[in-house]
């Protein structure tokens, strides 16, 4: 009962008509073929049918009937290229080459820029190691400058070199015996051609009359340096008294 129920339920599905030469031809499926009328599935059954049946096709004479058409269509003034169709310009052998150095220079490309990033990050990275620890480096050695500054300014005649390539601490005596009514200095810093680099204050000669500075070579960036002092009177009123150039190589 089971089984009845189920094939009544689902009753079989008709089995197809029988691929042979009587179905061809019923329904010119060859001619259809040829006019590219036959949907993909029926075009598919019949090269395989014509493959498992050479046979057939020598009946039908197909080649012969080719070159006959060939014939006409010359004779008609409309001849066929039966050549191969040139491949379309995206698939040359000159196009892939191309593509290939293309690729080539490309990369080459991304390593130079990729080598260069590395070095700008690298200098950077000193920058500001720069930056964060100061450009000051220990000095080796020390050194005892005596100088006579010029007492107007222009003269450009007494002059400080220091040399920030061999650090040395350097102990530097400004003659100011011509000074006597002055008791208190301040000095001013300035580099050439760009702007203030420093400025002290409450300065004090010694009992020699000198006024005393101790710098670090490598303090300052290279360059010329104008360097003015000024004496304050008992009332606070600056008073410009000696000049001199401070050269940085």
């Amino acid at each position: 009962m089971a089984a009845r129920t189920i094939s009544q339920i689902n009753p079989p599905t008709a089995p197809s008509p029988r691929f042979d030469r009587k179905f061809i031809e019923d329904h010119k499926l060859v001619e259809r073929y040829l006019e590219s009328k036959l949907p993909f599935k029926g075009a598919r059954d019949l090269e395989q049918w014509c493959r498992a049946n050479p046979e057939y096709l020598n009946e039908l004479k197909l080649s012969e009937r080719a070159h006959t058409s060939l014939k006409l269509l010359e004779a008609g003034g409309q001849p066929q290229d039966l050549t191969e169709p040139k491949p379309p310009w995206w698939k040359h052998m000159y196009v892939l080459i191309g593509l290939i150095a293309v690729s080539v220079l490309c990369l080459l490309a991304f390593w130079a820029v990729l080598g260069k990033y590395v070095l700008l990050r690298g200098q950077l990275e000193d920058t500001r190691t720069v930056m964060n620890q100061g450009s000051l480096i220990q000095p080796a050695t020390e050194r005892e400058v005596q100088v006579a500054p010029d007492r107007a300014p222009g003269i450009d005649r007494a002059r400080i070199v220091l040399n920030r390539n061999a650090p040395q601490l350097l102990d530097v005596r400004v003659d100011l015996n011509y000074t006597n009514k002055v008791a208190q200095f301040r000095l001013f810093v300035d580099k050439k051609d760009q702007g203030r680099a420093l400025v002290l204050n409450n300065l004090f000669k010694d009992s020699n009359g000198e006024l005393r500075m101790t710098l670090n070579s490598t303090g300052l960036a290279a360059g010329i340096y104008n360097v003015r002092i000024e004496g304050l009177t008992y009332r606070g009123s600056p008073l410009p008294i000696a000049w001199l150039i401070l050269e940085v190589r």
